[in-house]
């Protein structure tokens, strides 16, 4: 038997069209009273055979865009914080600047006396540097022409500071010059301002 609404096919002496719910027509042809009450058809089976048959709607996929913006910001916001982190366990070491050399010798060796070096010299707290100076004979005052000369030590009075290394003894002949190299050690701490060195 085939149901006049929809075509599918029921069993013989069945009221209702398992497929649709319509009432069939009876065995003589004629139609049931059109009182009796239909039954509800059946819930549709995803995949089910037959006109009611539905398949079941793909699955819904998260855009790939989405994850990796998800990925980038969260990496961003890692780096923000460890940053920060850093900053406040990690402090940047403090500085040390030079702003000149000043030169004192009470027997004013090699006439080095007052002598000043305006050059600026930058550092990390705590980290040694090397200078190094080219110290040529004097010329005497009294007319006699170009004396040699002799640099014993090279130590410092500023506060902090040492110097170490120096390539003294250092004998300097008449008319000819001679590189005075030497250490220096700045403090732990931040500073800023002219270095003293002493020189015998």
């Amino acid at each position: 038997m085939f149901c006049s609404h929809c075509g599918g096919s029921n069993p013989n002496g069945a009221a209702f069209c398992q497929y649709c719910g319509s009432p069939l027509a009876a065995a003589g042809g004629a139609p049931l009273p059109s009182s009796v009450t239909a039954p509800p058809p059946p819930p549709p089976a995803w995949g089910g055979p037959g006109p009611g048959g539905m398949q079941p709607p793909p699955p819904r996929r998260r855009g790939l865009g989405r994850t990796v913006l998800i990925i980038i910001v969260t990496f961003v916001v890692l780096i923000l914080v460890l940053g920060v982190v850093a900053y406040f366990l990690f402090p940047a070491p403090a500085g040390v600047e030079i702003t000149g050399v000043n030169f004192q010798s009470v027997d004013n060796a090699c006439g080095l006396n007052g002598a000043v070096d305006t050059s600026w010299y930058n550092t990390t707290a705590g980290q040694s540097f090397g200078l190094s100076y080219d110290i040529t004979g004097p010329n005497a005052t009294a007319g006699n022409g170009t004396l040699a000369c002799t640099i014993s030590s090279v130590m410092t009075t500023t506060p902090g500071f040492s110097i170490t290394g120096a390539d003294t003894p250092l004998s300097i002949a008449a008319n000819s010059s001679q590189i005075l190299s030497f250490t220096v050690n700045p403090p732990g701490t931040a500073y800023t301002g002219a270095l003293t060195l002493t020189l015998t």
